[in-house]
């Protein structure tokens, strides 16, 4: 009696463990396609007089990301797009270098990977005081392993979440740019595979992955239209950005020791 109480046991913690989801039926053997957002993002921020001018273009810099990668999530989560993701799980597809196919055939864009390197170009508002900066965020998703990552496990061992929970990755791949990185989350759904033969998944959610040590880390679900579960996908958005002249009865605001 007591070993079949031991092996039900056994079965029953088994069954009860987090369990990762096979993952390679829906990476299709073929060149992966990027899609392309992008949206535009004005700041201010409050001029000390103390402050100097690297402190206000870092300011605005990081202003200015907080507020571009949060507008590219929501607006690619609103647009739910059907993703077909491509090349397969493989350790050496991970660690080599992948081809590069031209934009005009639907490759990827050669993107930097981080916005951290903008140029500055901040303008004074005379009548309030205040220092704008206009920019253009552009970014590329790519469903391919090595931009991707699975949802191992729910914060307080939850079954599902939402906005504004918090889940334990596993990223595939190297990080595309520096803490905190814009992920959008996807899911295979109903009726998507019906006589295609190939795998398709839907965006359902976003979040930004913080804390990460070797190819582990932690993600804060930003937004989400379907409840997300252990063993759901991510794959990483790659953001730049670039300065755009600004409008209105605004002054230039130039360097220390410029007149």
């Amino acid at each position: 009696m007591k070993p079949i109480i031991v092996m039900a046991l056994g079965v029953l913690l088994g069954a009860c463990a987090p369990q990762t989801a096979d993952q390679t039926w829906m990476f299709a053997d073929h060149a992966p396609k990027p899609m392309l957002h992008e949206v535009e993002v004005t700041v201010a921020i409050a001029l000390d007089p103390v402050m100097e001018y690297a402190d206000v273009c870092r300011q605005l810099a990081t202003v200015s990301r907080e507020q571009g990668v949060e507008d590219l999530l929501h607006t690619i989560v609103g647009q739910a797009p059907v993703l077909r993701p491509a090349g397969g799980l493989l350790a050496e597809n991970l660690a080599e270098p992948q081809e590069q196919v031209s934009p005009e055939d639907g490759g990827m864009v050669a993107f930097s990977a981080d916005a951290a390197g903008e140029a500055c170009d901040p303008w004074l508002d005379p009548v309030t005081g205040m220092v704008s900066q206009r920019s253009l965020f552009e970014a590329q998703l790519v469903p391919e392993p090595r931009f991707g990552g699975v949802i191992d496990a729910l914060q307080d061992n939850k079954t599902m979440g939402g906005m504004l929970s918090r889940a334990y990755v596993t990223l595939w791949g190297d990080p595309v740019g520096s803490e905190p990185v814009p992920v959008v989350i996807v899911q295979q759904s109903r009726g998507l595979d019906q006589g295609r033969g190939q795998g398709l998944v839907q965006v359902v959610g976003s979040g930004l992955i913080t804390q990460l040590a070797d190819s582990f880390g932690q993600v804060r679900i930003l937004e989400s239209t379907r409840e997300i579960f252990p063993g759901d996908l991510f794959f990483q958005l790659q953001v730049r950005s670039s300065v755009r002249p600004m409008v209105g009865d605004l002054l230039p605001l130039a360097p220390d020791g410029d007149e």
